[in-house]
């Protein structure tokens, strides 16, 4: 018994201690942690001492107040357009002597330039949007930079951050983690990204190189060259040169996607050795068409016609820069984005406005005395040309030009306006004392005579594919291109010459530019079903149909409750409702509370008479109101009122055929004058960070006014 009683009591004893040993397990799995954690510890700051750069210092703010006043000033004297402007920087450091690497002091200071001009800066995916037919927030930019240094890291970010911008770096893929200190790492890159500060794109994985590209030695880029093979004493085949910019593309691609981050939708040239075929030969492809195959668009700081972000580049999937230096100071950065804005095609007096003008040279003009007469020409010339506004006005159309010719008194001078002008297709009206020529190049086209005179009057129409020139109201020449589009699209330049140097030198005595009357109409094309009645329309309605550019769904979330922009990643949205159906819409009233209105940087817009190109923006902040005038892409600030600070305002907007009525939250704060343009709704929004919360649309309706 009692043997027996002691293995029943020593039983339990062992059973007790076989369920004890996970605990023991747990106990020696918690020592080793213990024991291993000041290792691992110390390998993760290894890794971060080697792959995360200390960020430096802001640097000090030391702007004076005669600067600041002149910069928000620009904000008013400037035209608010939906056609962004492309930045280009290489690189930020205190120390460097290149003329391409600016200081933080300069970043800073042009930086705060840019906000106290009102402008806003956007994401490559908002970029991508406006390439692809969509809407650009007024006055912004795209800032870009080259390579993937790590000064962005190091002194970029932190400013960036104080002005609550965003920027773009293009990476050498290849370079990430390498010869550092001077690229960035991928931990410096992921934690960018995570900020909301900064996206990456691509700029080749090893291909930012020059290479020799014939027997002699002489370098290129090798990105838009055949290369020479030494030991095979050779050029690359076609095939060849085609595969390894391949290879380069896709695994530059692949590093990026592959460390989390969004595949790039834009490429930057290496040299901004863009689209010219090198020593690629027809019908190879070129860089530029291979480039095509895996990105919305290229960016180089050159181009062989002005293809600066407009319709016309956007069509021509290649985009030109405006390149920041050293020595650029940030008024004549306003002053040169100024000169790229997009404007619309209108000018009183164009000739009052030498500096607008660039000559024959590319240079700016200082004065206009050759065209009208004050001052002949140099000896020995025989023409002075020059164009006005040529950056200003890539997406022209739909314009008419009106001139006075003198002094064409022998038959043998003549004056010329030239239309769409850096097109593909730009046409040039001549007239002579007894002539009417309209050319293509140098190829006339069409001709007429006339009754020889010494003064003439002319006006040229652009309206879509079709130029007209009229001369005295009288004699007709036309041409009708058999190119479309962005193709066709461009501004005006103006020629006098002589034949024969004893003959007097003819002049401009008048010159205007202004809208086409006849090419109003809306660019949405119109349904087969008809236009909807405003009394039919039901902006809540989740199945209704808003678009951001036609055949393109708008990024916006529709709901009986509201509207709101859905995309996380963007800065900006903007849909219109129902735009095919709604282009002859009058004698109506919008109204909406924009809410969540959480910041300086946050505001929500209704827009009406949209299809029009004088459609209305009723844009609301939480203290200001801001109108602005034009469609989407050519838009001009037409008024500004400040409001009592809230997060939320109520707007109603009375549409009739010859007043736009604007109300705020239950007061009348602005009356714009029409002229019976008609057109449908839309909504925008802006954010200046993308962890701010969107602006949203709440109780929008709309109705028939009384």
């Amino acid at each position: 018994m009692t043997s027996l009683t002691s293995v029943a009591t020593r039983r339990p004893h062992r059973g007790r201690g076989a369920g004890h040993w996970p605990v023991r397990v747990l106990l020696v799995a918690l020592a080793l942690a213990v024991i291993a954690l000041p290792f691992y510890a110390a390998a993760e700051y290894y890794q971060y001492q080697k792959y995360m750069s200390p960020q430096s210092a802001l640097p000090a703010e030391h702007l004076s107040g005669a600067e600041v006043a002149a910069w928000t000033r620009s904000a008013k004297e400037l035209p608010a357009t939906g056609a962004p402007v492309v930045l280009t920087y290489h690189d930020i450091s205190p120390h460097s002597s290149s003329p391409y690497v600016v200081t933080p002091a300069a970043f800073d200071a042009q930086l705060a330039a840019l906000e106290k001009a009102g402008y806003r800066t956007l994401t490559a995916e908002e970029f991508a949007t406006y390439l692809r037919g969509g809407v650009a927030p007024p006055r912004s930019v795209l800032i870009t930079f080259d390579d993937g240094t790590n000064g962005l890291w190091v002194y970029g970010d932190r400013i960036l951050a104080r002005h609550h911008m965003h920027a773009t770096s293009f990476l050498i893929t290849g370079r990430v983690d390498h010869d550092r200190p001077y690229y960035l790492t991928w931990h410096e890159i992921k934690r960018m990204a995570d900020s909301g500060r900064w996206d990456f794109q691509d700029h080749t994985q090893d291909s930012h190189r020059r290479e020799p590209v014939d027997a002699a030695g002489h370098l290129g880029s090798m990105l838009a060259n055949r290369l020479w093979l030494p030991e095979q004493h050779r050029l690359e085949t076609v095939t060849e040169y085609e595969a390894r910019v391949e290879r380069d593309i896709s695994g530059s691609v692949h590093d990026i996607t592959g460390h989390g981050l969004p595949k790039p939708l834009l490429f930057a040239f290496p040299f901004s050795e863009a689209t010219d075929r090198a020593n690629v030969s027809a019908p190879a492809l070129t860089a530029q068409q291979m480039l095509e195959k895996h990105f919305l668009a290229t960016m180089s700081d050159v181009s062989s016609r002005p293809l600066t972000a407009s319709r016309r580049a956007a069509a021509a999937h290649t985009v030109q820069r405006l390149e920041v230096l050293k020595s650029t100071t940030p008024g004549q950065l306003l002053d040169r984005i100024a000169a790229w804005l997009q404007v619309p095609p209108s000018a009183a007096d164009p000739l009052s406005t030498p500096t607008q003008w660039v000559n024959s040279d590319r240079k700016q003009a200082t004065s206009l005395d050759a065209f009208t007469g004050r001052v002949t020409p140099a000896a020995g010339a025989q023409y002075v040309a020059a164009d006005y506004r040529p950056l200003n006005s890539l997406d022209w159309t739909g314009y008419r030009v009106t001139a006075t010719l003198n002094s064409l008194g022998n038959g043998t001078n003549q004056g010329a306006v030239t239309v769409r002008t850096g097109s593909l297709e730009a046409v040039t009206v001549s007239v002579s004392q007894g002539t009417l020529s309209l050319l293509i190049g140098d190829r006339r086209v069409a001709a007429k005579s006339m009754p020889a005179a010494p003064t003439h009057s002319l006006s040229v129409t652009v309206s879509g594919k079709t130029t007209t020139a009229t001369v005295d109201d009288t004699h007709t020449v036309r041409w009708t291109s058999k190119l479309t589009g962005a193709d066709l699209t461009g501004g005006v330049g103006i020629r006098v010459g002589i034949n024969r140097r004893t003959a007097d030198w003819p002049s401009f005595a008048s010159l205007r530019i202004a809208p086409a009357q006849s090419d109003a109409a809306t660019t949405w094309p119109r349904s087969a079903s008809g236009q909807q009645p405003v009394s039919d329309a039901a902006l809540l309605d989740p199945a209704g149909t808003w678009l951001s550019a036609p055949g393109v769904a708008a990024p916006l979330r529709v709901s009986d409750s509201g509207i709101e922009p859905r995309n996380g990643l963007d800065l900006s949205a903007y849909g219109a409702y129902e735009p095919d159906r709604t282009g002859g819409w009058t004698g109506y009233t919008v109204s909406a509370t924009v809410g969540r209105l959480t910041g300086d940087g946050v505001s929500g817009a209704v827009w009406v008479r949209v299809g029009s190109p004088l459609a209305i923006s009723v844009q609301v902040a939480r203290d200001r109101l801001q109108v602005f005038s034009g469609d989407a892409d050519e838009q001009q600030l037409v008024g500004e009122r400040t409001l009592p600070e809230g997060s939320a305002h109520r707007l109603a907007v009375e549409v009739t055929g010859s007043s736009t009525v604007i109300t705020v939250d239950g007061q009348r704060r602005m009356t714009l004058l029409a002229k019976g343009e008609t057109g449908g709704v839309a909504f925008s929004a802006y954010r200046d960070l993308t962890r701010r919360s969107w602006p949203e649309l709440t109780d929008a309706t709309v109705s028939e006014s009384v």
